[in-house]
């Protein structure tokens, strides 16, 4: 064979060698770069501060959330606060009054002035202290009782006594009703039946008429602060005139024929 051909058939064999020893050196280059790359991703999931690789969604998958039913008599845990460990609006232990304490009240709010019954005296609303106090279903914003009712609640402050409002206005028609006139001075709002400390009518002469005076207060009707009279607990403002005899007070308004 002719050298030449030798020499291009021996390079060519020469060439295929170097590109299989070439081609083997990149498959296990290759392998290895795999290899490192798995045991590298080994090594990372069992690192306590790793991220799986794998998303927890794939990795468990079809999981849906399941109501627990509670066994009988497991326990549940600290529960929300009850309304017992709530604490209490108003007063837990309040209640309406009775029908019989409401039409006692209603009879009381009739009377001409208070009751002379002791069985009847006990306020329905106590005051808390010294000054005025009004009974309920009276009416004290007519006429001359805002400043009458004033100054009694400042008298009643002054001697220690607390001063019940039994009867403020009252319409002609109520007026008449408990026996009184449709024009005496309760239908106009100046006049107001008292009662101390209680809402016996007797109970008002624990007041004097000079007491009642330092405060421009008299009893037109009953200037002697005598008990037993049935006007004893009339009180009105004193006229810038200066008081009315009993026989002018009568002549004008006629006291309660019927609270005698």
């Amino acid at each position: 064979m002719p050298f030449a051909e030798l020499t291009r058939g021996g390079g060519r064999a020469r060439t295929l060698a170097g590109v299989r020893t070439r081609w083997r050196r990149v498959r296990v280059a290759g392998a290895s770069v795999l290899v490192g790359a798995v045991c590298a991703s080994c090594g990372a999931s069992d690192h306590p501060g790793s991220r799986p690789s794998t998303p927890v969604a794939t990795a468990v998958a079809g999981a849906h959330p399941q109501a627990v039913q509670p066994a009988a008599g497991a326990d549940a845990g600290p529960a929300e606060s009850s309304p017992a460990s709530s604490p209490s609006i108003g007063d837990p232990s309040a209640h309406a009054p009775t029908l019989a304490t409401v039409k006692r009240e209603l009879r009381m709010l009739n009377l001409c002035g208070g009751t002379t019954d002791r069985a009847n005296a006990t306020p329905l609303v106590s005051g808390r202290g010294p000054g005025f106090v009004a009974d309920p279903g009276t009416s004290q914003t007519e006429g001359q009782l805002p400043l009458l009712t004033a100054r009694l609640d400042a008298l009643g402050r002054a001697l220690g006594l607390t001063i019940y409002g039994i009867s403020g206005y009252r319409s002609p028609q109520h007026s008449v009703a408990v026996g009184g006139y449709a024009d005496d001075p309760h239908t106009r709002g100046e006049a107001e039946d008292i009662g101390v400390d209680s809402l016996l009518r007797s109970s008002a002469a624990q007041i004097s008429e000079a007491q009642l005076a330092r405060f421009g207060l008299y009893r037109p009707f009953d200037p002697s602060d005598d008990p037993a009279d049935s006007e004893v607990n009339h009180i009105q403002l004193i006229p810038s005139t200066g008081p009315l005899s009993v026989a002018q007070a009568s002549s004008s308004f006629d006291p309660d024929p019927a609270c005698g």
